[in-house]
């Protein structure tokens, strides 16, 4: 049986033949050399234990009851609930207890973490799996990868590669995605504007965006008399600082520099890029920002947004919001705008499915052979099918259902762009959710970007501050990467 359990963690045991083997690694020796690790004796012996968990045979006669530590809307909880339910079917003995944590997971699973009663499995988020993989507390699964068969050239690089570090594999991808532009038919022909196309300019993106903002005299954001503190639809909503990285890279900047040692984010083109995400905004008034008062609700979902840079693993929850009418097709996709290089920058990522270091072995193993059906062709083609593996994370597979699509009507221009597709800051890094608190403005504290989203600042004031931020991030991660025997790369 399956249960979901919302915010409520359970019991566990941890013995010592969990965890208390990284205290034999100062005398691994030889015995270890096999399973060599740029970790040293702990990276040995966290390579031995795996290996050893791996080659262990499953025994389906034992009753097993995994904790399993999920996140995200409706359509991803519906779809964990029937992806344990065939699971279960198949392996009559194992039982699945969901436990959702929505807000403040990484913290929850910290804590478990710390107190030894973590999840047997949890579905981590991209923008933070590094970052407890470094800590050492995530089962290396490359040994149970290796084992079964399973190669890594048969999945999408931008799926597949942000999981490792050096020869450690730590996740498997579990809903690979695009970044997307939706848009809202009805809320476009109402203005009687023209629906994005992939051959948008972001001159385009705001020529037409300032038609669909209005206030609650029906103003547009172009006419005299615009009141930006009394809006009652935006253009957009105000995710495009979180995707600055497919907009700088659109204008011919970056970043960080290709081997991640020197970070690029107070040169001219990337001050200038940050310049124009504060503009959108304050000046064009294309989506909220700090600066200006709302009293409404603002969201795509809400109808009060006319587009909404997003993932395509959206299209999970665009269904359960009737009046989206996702259904009945009014609900479309396309490229971000294309910069100044004339190229549209595509984005992708996938978060993944991690086990913890202290799931108890027998656990663990069960634990993998639900991430295994998960992340291969039976289980993703059931994430399709509930939006979550909007892409599936092998191209063969991805050709074959992508080219079957109906909804979104634009999925096909989305399959023809995959092999454009470059992962986002977070994933390139080793400090994924140490850079985000500097640079998810305006969804994070940072301060000289949180004054820059309100207009109290110019880029050319806040970049050089924000860059410094960020290169000593990127110094402490080459440290890292050297332990993992990692080499970081864009």
């Amino acid at each position: 049986m399956s249960e979901i359990v919302t915010n409520q963690g359970g019991q566990g045991q941890r013995k010592l033949d969990r965890r208390g083997f990284l205290k034999t690694g100062a005398a691994a020796g030889a015995s270890l050399a096999a399973f060599s690790s740029p970790l040293g004796a702990r990276g040995a012996a966290l390579a031995s234990y795996s290996e050893q968990l791996a080659h262990q045979p499953l025994n389906a006669a034992t009753p097993v009851n995994l904790r399993f530590m999920v996140r995200g809307g409706p359509g991803y909880r519906a779809y964990f609930t029937k992806a344990g339910d065939i699971f279960m079917k198949k392996y009559p003995n194992v039982s699945i207890k969901y436990e959702v944590h929505d807000t403040n997971y990484k913290t929850k699973l910290k804590i478990e973490m710390a107190g030894g009663v973590a999840p047997d499995l949890v579905f981590a988020s991209d923008d933070d799996m590094f970052s407890f993989a470094a800590r050492n507390t995530l089962l290396d699964l490359a040994p149970f990868f290796k084992k079964n068969g399973l190669r890594r050239s048969d999945y999408y690089p931008a799926a597949m590669d942000p999981q490792w570090l050096g020869n450690h594999l730590f996740a498997m991808p579990l809903d690979y995605g695009l970044h997307i532009l939706a848009y809202n038919k009805e809320l476009f022909d109402r203005q009687h504007q023209s629906y994005p196309t992939d051959k948008w300019t972001w001159q385009d993106f705001i020529r037409v965006g300032q038609n669909l903002t209005l206030d609650r005299n029906g103003k547009r954001a172009n006419e005299a008399g615009f009141q930006p503190d009394h809006v009652v639809q935006y253009a957009c909503d105000a995710s495009a600082f979180a995707y600055f990285t497919n907009i700088l890279r659109s204008n011919g900047g970056d970043w960080a520099n290709a081997d991640l040692t020197k970070a690029t984010l107070d040169t001219p083109l990337a001050i200038s890029t940050f310049q124009f995400l504060s503009d959108l905004g304050n000046k064009y008034h294309l989506n909220p920002t700090g600066k200006f008062v709302n009293s409404i609700t603002i969201g795509f979902e809400q109808l009060t947004t006319a587009m909404s840079i997003n993932g395509t693993w959206a299209f999970s929850e665009y269904p359960h919001y009737p009046k989206m009418k996702w259904a009945q097709g009014n609900i479309d996709v396309t490229l971000l705008p294309r910069g100044t290089t004339g190229k549209n920058a595509v984005g992708a990522e996938a978060s993944g499915l991690v086990i913890p270091l202290a799931t108890k072995q027998e656990n663990a193993r069960w634990a993998w052979e639900l991430i295994k059906w998960m992340t291969t062709d039976e289980g993703q083609r059931v994430a399709f099918d509930y939006g979550v593996a909007s892409v599936p994370n092998k191209p063969s597979l991805a050709r074959e259902l992508i080219g079957k699509q109906r909804i979104p009507r634009n999925a096909k221009l989305l399959l023809d762009a995959l092999p454009q597709a470059r992962l986002p800051y977070w994933c390139e890094a080793i400090s994924d959710t140490e850079l985000e608190n500097i640079l998810q403005s305006p969804f994070s504290g940072a301060p000289t970007l949180y004054q820059l989203d309100r207009a109290r600042t110019t880029a050319a004031q806040a970049m050089p501050a924000v860059n410094r931020a960020v290169q000593t991030i990127l110094d402490n991660d080459q440290v890292l990467a050297r332990k993992f025997g990692a080499k970081l790369t864009m």
